[in-house]
């Protein structure tokens, strides 16, 4: 007869509400406004290019996991609110999965610039690349639908040890289906290509690769998304295999604290797109020479009108 799963309460938690609340203020203050930011830039100030699209469809997923981060605050300290613990479960999954897929699109799609930059330049094409995200937002949404919500079991009391062990079995499926899908898998399709087009430029095998300039963004975006969600999955993974034989409630605490650092993953991303895109960067330039240009004419009236 299977034992009912432990329920893990974070209660060591709450020993630390005031850094706990000030990282997810710093996040949620951060994030909202440099993603809106990258939205607008990204939708209106730059060309509709395919790395515009990437870059616009990842704003928005950033976006949409920030605003619901207050969700995942009062899930915590209010945990009798079952809803908003699987709505906020959903929209981290969502979140995964999406990041995942589109970092690995991108990657794919700056890998193919550097080693065919003849082809890219007349196959990669927005509306294309507009059809592939919504290919990997529908992915996603599944993904998010069938496991994102069966967190909770793990920390949920069952009415019947037979639900027990099913909900406990769903569980571990689900955890381990996010860590192969949402992390390792993207991770081995996206450093096999960039370390292996990086290592021909170094040795000087392709003499079409004239430069390594479009994946410069990719070493901030790469370690920053997998060392971010790295503990997300092994917690995780902890939680599953260890926690359900061995109650650790000091697990649940910083499992709360790992998602904290996926929140200033999405903060850190528009930054990158900012500092370190060449469109981006473009856009910058152009508006820091009209202003000043525009100071310029705005003294030199005044000065020919002065007596």
């Amino acid at each position: 007869k299977l034992s009912p799963c432990p329920v893990l309460e974070p209660v060591s938690l709450m020993e630390f509400p005031i850094l706990f609340m000030v990282l997810c203020g710093v996040a949620f203050l951060a994030g909202v406004p440099l993603n809106c930011y990258v939205l607008f830039v990204a939708g209106f100030r730059v060309e509709r290019t395919a790395s515009a699209v990437w870059f616009w469809s990842w704003a928005v997923a950033d976006f949409i996991f920030i605003i619901f981060l207050p969700l995942r605050f009062i899930s915590i300290f209010i945990k009798e609110l079952d809803t908003t613990k699987v709505v906020s479960s959903t929209v981290t999954s969502f979140h995964m999965f999406s990041s995942s897929f589109l970092l690995t699109a991108l990657s794919v799609d700056r890998c193919i610039l550097v080693a065919r930059p003849e082809w890219a330049r007349y196959h990669s094409m927005p509306l294309l690349a507009f059809k592939m995200v919504m290919g990997m937002w529908s992915l996603s949404v599944g993904f998010s639908l069938r496991y994102g919500d069966l967190w909770e079991y793990l920390h949920s009391p069952a009415s019947s040890s037979m639900n027990v062990g099913l909900d406990e079995g769903r569980v571990k499926a689900a955890v381990v289906i996010e860590f192969l899908v949402g992390f390792l898998i993207p991770l081995a399709l996206i450093l096999i290509p960039t370390f292996s087009i990086v290592l021909a430029v170094k040795l000087r095998r392709n003499r079409l690769i004239q430069s390594t300039k479009p994946l410069k963004i990719l070493l901030g975006l790469i370690p920053t998304f997998f060392l971010c969600w790295l503990p997300y999955h092994v917690f995780s993974l902890l939680q599953i295999s260890i926690s359900t034989i061995y109650p650790l409630p000091f697990l649940v605490t910083e499992s709360n604290f790992a998602w904290v650092m996926e929140y200033f993953n999405s903060c850190l991303n528009p930054i990158f797109y900012l500092t370190m895109e060449e469109e981006f960067l473009r856009y910058r330039q152009c508006a820091r020479n009209f202003q000043t240009t525009d100071n310029s004419g705005i003294h030199l009236a005044g000065t020919i009108g002065s007596p």
